[in-house]
């Protein structure tokens, strides 16, 4: 898998946009989310979370049992995670969130490029926004083989947000994923 991280948080997808020509597809669709995610979504309580501003221009939601990183090594409001305070590892390319948000300097057509092991893509729409949701099983990479990984890429008029949701060691990754769609849904743009 080639999902790039570097410290600073540059686009995972942005790496292979160099050498891809931007998506094509159907037209906009529903997501497809796992009757497993589905469930941990709905016995989600409703209305009781909490949100953040990033300096990027967005605020989100994310579950009230649910932290986000401070200030510091990345923006506020980057990583995203179960339990207390998310801290961002100094120097370090070691993922501590399975959940992050960043926003990318390129068009949506350049972000979202397909991935060589993606095992599914669907072009739709988030909170009315154009977005393309995928889903990656990695082979090579920055993770173990075999990591499940589902990214959004959302378009920001010139700019694209992108969301991701990391199968991490021990983690719960369906309710990582169902916690990342919904986020998704809540994104408002332009604040800062």
């Amino acid at each position: 898998m080639r999902h790039l991280r570097a410290a600073a948080a540059a686009a995972p997808l942005i790496a292979l946009a160099a050498c891809a020509s931007p998506a094509t597809g159907p037209a906009p669709q529903a997501v497809g989310v796992s009757p497993a995610a589905q469930a941990v979504a709905a016995s989600q309580p409703q209305g009781g979370g909490d949100s953040c501003t990033s300096p990027a221009g967005y605020r989100v939601a994310f579950p009230a049992d649910w932290s986000t990183n401070a200030d510091g090594v990345l923006p506020a409001c980057s990583w995203f995670g179960p339990g207390g305070e998310i801290v961002v590892p100094e120097a370090s390319d070691v993922r501590t969130a399975p959940v992050t948000l960043q926003v990318v300097d390129a068009p949506l057509a350049e972000v979202a490029v397909p991935m060589p092991d993606e095992v599914a893509r669907t072009e739709l729409e988030a909170g009315g926004r154009p977005a393309v949701r995928t889903e990656q099983v990695t082979t090579l990479g920055l993770y173990l083989e075999g990591t499940r990984i589902t990214t959004w890429a959302l378009d920001l008029g010139g700019r694209t947000l992108v969301a991701d949701a990391v199968e991490l060691p021990g983690g719960d990754h369906e309710r990582a994923v169902a916690v990342l769609d919904e986020m998704v849904e809540t994104v408002e743009v332009g604040a800062a």
